[in-house]
């Protein structure tokens, strides 16, 4: 499982510092909500899904699954696109 721990978090944190970027600032230049990102940043959310899975995608605390691990679970997609039917 993919999951962020503090050590993520406080480097995250460190590199805004050392940058002297705010995270409001970066928040708002990805357009996502202040709130939200300092929720990740906290830990009090986990980006599981949604708009806090693309901050944390974003941020580097998770990294994106393969497209082969998420063929089919998405709507109209094949469960398995390279194992197509075949013509006989």
């Amino acid at each position: 499982m993919n999951s962020i721990n503090f050590n993520q978090i406080s480097r995250i944190k460190a590199e805004f510092n050392q940058a002297g970027v705010s995270v409001s600032d970066w928040a708002r230049a990805n357009d996502f909500e202040v709130s939200l990102v300092y929720a990740i940043l906290s830990g009090k959310s986990r980006g599981l899904r949604g708009k806090s899975h693309e901050i944390a995608l974003k941020l580097g605390l998770k990294s994106p699954l393969r497209e082969t691990m998420i063929a089919g679970l998405l709507p109209g997609e094949p469960a398995f696109p390279d194992q197509g039917l075949r013509q006989r």
